[in-house]
């Protein structure tokens, strides 16, 4: 059953919902949803706090990838695509704020399990710390932005939980739903199709002409044209770029401390959470002196006491293990303390956000250098970025210069920067092939008067981060609108369509008024049994006009137009539907989301009435392909 749930959910089970939310934190990444985007431009403001172009832009591509978008999307969906994911990010940096002000909190030992059980960060199924670092010097990250950025994501997941999935779906509701989906009835069909009406109608010249003049916008042609460009870019810099093995080394051992693995330890702790205020605080520390005391006089006992007393869910449950561990995952409270004992030495009290802690040191993992052969094709990649970063710098002015300066031809351009002139097919706003020729800025220069009238260089125009853009117009087509000859058959056609379906439209209403009056219609198919969840190949409105109909009295008689014509059917039995049990579980499961679906949507909008939200539509509409 569930398949057919499922496919409802995204229909007319989700449209009882005023949209909903989808956080997709791992996709994006959560550091920018907290920390706003610095004094780039705004896409748009929540309470005067910015959310950058450049995350923005990140996000609809991370979007675009994780949807296996590679092209160009039809203007309106990508439209609906633009506005979806800024809505996204005010929706997350209003829920990330409110996890804040509500207290959410994250314990070591859950930041350092999720840290270590990330799959990209494991060798053979262990953590590598190698890898590690190998994935935070490829983004140009230090492990404690990424463990802040962790720490932030399980902060939004608990607002998430918190706030949306206590949603609950009433038994009873359940048990109705699943009798209706699993309800069947027999039908007899009979099909009123339009192809067959078509012989009957003619539509002459003047109904043509008349629908022509009627709908003339729907026959207009933007202003095209065809256009010489040449690109600049970083990425075709970067492949020019040889890098020699002697570079990469003379680069490690210059930079010999960005490729060390820092010591690790491995320690397990018992944690006592101390409240806010002073007297919850002084009964936390009394509570933790004394499990101390115990821990001080039986040491053996300490995985024992991790289980018994510890606060910290995750870690108690294997005894206080918190796996292994470098200075800079855990708080400095804690790091200290951990690195100032010996293997299986126990620290007294140590006092941290989290509360008073208990720490033995269980193994020590001395720190080591990265041979150059690991990150050798890592720093040949770096060489190569940061001399094509270096190069465009240089070229990207000259570029936008020589341009300009040389309005009549991209020629000298293309032959000093060893690039290749090219030509596109007919381009307008909204539609232009290559897709790197749709970037809003760039079609207007095209259209603008000093291409058209003067027919000279457009400026160069960045169209995509360290990508510039330089065309002239070839030829161009002014807006008009397709003249009557040669719209005239597909008008005609259009106009047959819709006349006959108006025909087959009559004649199925005429046969279901004389079944009404005890005429039987002819034409009826055989027998065959439907449900909502098992349609056969009947139209939706058809399944919907079967289960609507009164059935109290047998046969009954419903009859429905749809996109061929209409369909007449006789009910000849009703017969009680039984869902199987694992069925049942599964649209609860999947109804219980949508519930929490609303209720999370509900509540963010509440948090989004109260704040004051603005978008820069200009901006959102921007594109940077």
């Amino acid at each position: 059953m569930l398949e057919a749930i499922r496919e409802r959910a995204q229909g007319w089970i989700a449209r009882i919902i005023l949209g909903f939310i989808v956080l997709t934190f791992a996709i994006w990444g959560v550091d920018s949803y907290f920390q706003g985007g610095g004094k780039e431009a705004a896409v748009a403001t929540l309470d005067g706090d910015p959310i950058s172009q450049r995350d923005f832009l990140d996000a609809v591509k991370q979007q675009r990838t994780a949807m296996g978008v590679k092209g160009d999307l039809p203007a309106e969906i990508d439209k609906a695509l633009r506005k979806q994911v800024v809505d996204q990010l005010v929706d997350i940096r209003l829920l990330a704020r409110q996890a804040q002000d509500a207290g959410f909190t994250v314990s070591e030992a859950q930041m350092s399990a999720l840290l270590a059980g990330i799959e990209v960060f494991q060798d053979n199924g262990k953590f590598s710390k190698e890898r590690l670092d190998a994935f935070l010097r490829s983004r140009n990250w230090t492990e404690q932005k990424l463990t802040q950025m962790i720490q932030q994501d399980i902060l939004l997941r608990q607002a998430q939980f918190g706030y949306g999935e206590g949603a609950v779906v009433p038994t009873a509701g359940i048990g109705r739903l699943a009798q209706l989906l699993s309800q069947q009835r027999e039908v007899n069909e009979a099909v009123y199709d339009a192809k067959s009406f078509l012989n009957l109608v003619k539509i002459d010249d003047a109904s043509v002409e008349q629908a022509y003049n009627t709908h003339q916008q729907d026959y207009a042609l933007p202003a095209q044209a065809r256009v010489q460009f040449v690109v600049l870019s970083q990425d075709a810099i970067k492949d020019q770029i040889q890098v020699s093995d002697a570079m990469a080394r003379q680069s490690y051992e210059s930079n010999k401390v960005r490729y060390q693995q820092p010591e690790s330890r491995r320690a397990s702790h018992i944690l006592i959470q101390a409240g806010t205020d002073a007297n919850a605080k002084a009964a936390a520390k009394a509570k933790a002196e004394k499990v101390l005391q115990e821990v001080k006089a039986q040491p053996a006992r300490f995985a024992e006491l991790a289980k018994k007393f510890s606060d910290d869910p995750g870690s108690a449950a294997k005894g206080g293990d918190l796996g292994n561990f470098t200075r800079d995952m855990m708080v400095k409270p804690f790091s200290d303390a951990a690195y100032r004992l010996k293997v299986g030495e126990i620290s007294g009290l140590v006092e941290s956000q989290f509360g008073y802690h208990i720490i033995r040191v269980d193994g020590i993992t001395p720190g080591a250098q990265i041979g150059f052969d690991t990150v050798k094709a890592e720093i040949m990649r770096e060489l190569q970025g940061q001399e094509a970063a270096r190069k465009f710098a240089e070229a990207a002015e000259r570029f936008s210069n020589m341009v300009y300066e040389q309005p009549d031809s991209l020629e000298p351009a293309a032959r000093e920067f060893k690039l290749k002139l090219e030509e596109s097919g007919w381009v307008r706003a909204g539609n232009a092939q290559p897709a790197i020729l749709s970037n809003p800025r760039l079609i207007d220069a095209i259209f603008g008067n000093d291409a058209l009238a003067k027919r000279q260089n457009t400026e160069a125009i960045e169209v995509a981060p360290n990508t510039l853009v330089a065309a002239r117009v070839l030829e161009h087509r002014p807006a008009s609108t397709r003249p009557l000859a040669e719209v005239a058959p597909m008008i005609r056609l259009k106009l047959q369509n819709e006349a006959a379906g108006k025909k087959a439209a009559e004649a199925g209403q005429q046969a279901l008024q004389a079944v009404q009056n005890g005429q039987a219609p002819s034409g009826l198919s055989a027998p065959m049994t439907v449900s909502r969840m098992r349609p056969l190949n009947l139209p939706p409105v058809a399944i919907k006009a079967i289960f609507k109909a009164n059935a109290t009295k047998l046969p009954a008689w419903t009859g429905v137009e749809t996109a061929d014509g209409y369909r007449l059917y006789r009910i000849n039995q009703v017969m009680p539907g039984e869902m199987p049990p694992e069925q049942a579980k599964a649209m609860r499961r999947d109804l219980q989301r949508l519930f929490a679906q609303a209720e999370m949507r509900a509540y963010i909008d509440g948090l989004k009435a109260k704040s004051e939200v603005k978008v820069n539509q200009d901006m959102v509409d921007k594109k940077a392909e």
